[in-house]
C-alpha cells in the first residue's frame, strides 16, 4: 500500500494527534506500507514529522519526501526522511514542480490522507483528482468535526 498525504499550509497544530493515529492504524493494518510526503506547507511537515517518529518505532515502514524540485545542495541532513525526486521532473519549468511531484503522489498512491476544510487551492486540486482516480481519502478534517463535542 502506498499512501500520499496532502493539506492545507495552514493546518493547525492541533491536528497532530489525528494524524499520529491515522498513520499508526495504518501501518498496524497493512504489512507493506509506503509513504511519501511532499515539502510545502504546515501539513506536510506535521507529515514529516509524524512519519520520522513512526519509521523509529516501525522500522519495516518506508517514508519518502517527494522533491519538486532537484537539491541544489548536497546536505543529506536537509531532511529527516529519504527523498525521491520523481523521473523527469528535471525537463519540467520550475513553476510547474509542486504540481507534478504532486501528481506523482496522486498516481503512485492507493490512499490520500489529507486535511481539507476547503475545495479551493493546491491540496484539495490534488485530493480531487485522487477521488477521481478511485483513491481511498482519508480526510482528517471531516474526522475531526465529527470528534468534537457541542
Amino acid at each position: 500500500m502506498v499512501v500520499a498525504f496532502f493539506g492545507h499550509k495552514d493546518t493547525p497544530s492541533a491536528v497532530k494527534p489525528l494524524l499520529e493515529q491515522t498513520v499508526q492504524r495504518l501501518i498496524e493494518e497493512n504489512e507493506e506500507i509506503t509513504f511519501l510526503v511532499g515539502t510545502h506547507g504546515a501539513f506536510e511537515l506535521m507529515a514529516q514529522s509524524v512519519l520520522g517518529q513512526a519509521l523509529q518505532e516501525y522500522p519495516q515502514i518506508t517514508c519518502h519526501i517527494v522533491l519538486s524540485y532537484i537539491p541544489v545542495e548536497k546536505n543529506s541532513e536537509l531532511y529527516a526522511l529519504p527523498t525521491l525526486v520523481p523521473e523527469g521532473i528535471e525537463n519540467v519549468p520550475k513553476r510547474f514542480a509542486i504540481s507534478f511531484g504532486n501528481n506523482y503522489m496522486v498516481n503512485e498512491s492507493d490512499t490520500v490522507v489529507c486535511y481539507i476544510t476547503h475545495d479551493w487551492g493546491g491540496a484539495a486540486q490534488f485530493v480531487n483528482k485522487a477521488e477521481k482516480k478511485g483513491k481511498v481519502i482519508i480526510n482528517l478534517a471531516e474526522a475531526n468535526l465529527s470528534q468534537k463535542t457541542y
